[in-house]
């Protein structure tokens, strides 16, 4: 049975501390605080990413969020929670890491 392949179906393991320098795309998140009330409670998975938004499906369809004086809580794979100031995520992810 040695010569037998197993595949495990595993999901990349993100550090909290390290989330700035990961995909955001396929994360579950949450608006915890936005300029726009109607934004907090907001939910839903990151489909895509621009510059300057997280594009979001929720239940209520696809939001473009704005980046910028909001405050987002993401669901890590392990089901770690991690809050993160918005504007930490302003700019492509590639822009991201080399900010960071």
């Amino acid at each position: 049975m040695s010569n037998e392949v197993r595949v495990v179906d595993r999901k990349p393991t993100i550090k909290p501390s390290d989330l700035l320098y990961h995909e955001l795309i396929g994360l579950e998140v949450s608006i915890v605080n936005s300029p726009d009330p109607d934004q907090v409670g907001l939910s839903g998975v990151v489909i895509d990413e621009t510059h300057g938004l997280l594009i979001i499906e929720t239940q209520r369809g696809v939001k473009r969020i704005p980046k910028s004086n909001r405050i987002f809580r993401f669901t890590l794979p392990s089901r770690i929670k991690v809050e993160v100031l918005g504007d930490k995520l302003v700019g492509r992810p590639e822009e991201r890491v080399k900010r960071v």
